[in-house]
């Protein structure tokens, strides 16, 4: 895939490791902007059930 730069393939190295990094970087943010999406969902989710649950003109009496 890359030619030897040196004698001890340290360029080469240095170039691999540096794309490799970069990959999982993206792989990274990939997932980060999943996870911030689904917590959107969560979020809106959460909302709608208080929305549903929540009854202002009702007043519930217990113990009495």
């Amino acid at each position: 895939m890359f030619a030897p730069l040196d004698m001890h393939g340290e360029k080469r190295a240095e170039i691999h490791r540096s794309a490799r990094l970069s990959m999982l970087h993206e792989r990274v943010v990939k997932r980060m902007d999943k996870v911030d999406h689904l917590a959107d969902e969560v979020e809106q989710a959460a909302a709608a059930l208080v929305a549903a649950t929540h009854q202002p003109d009702r007043i519930v009496m217990l113990g009495m």
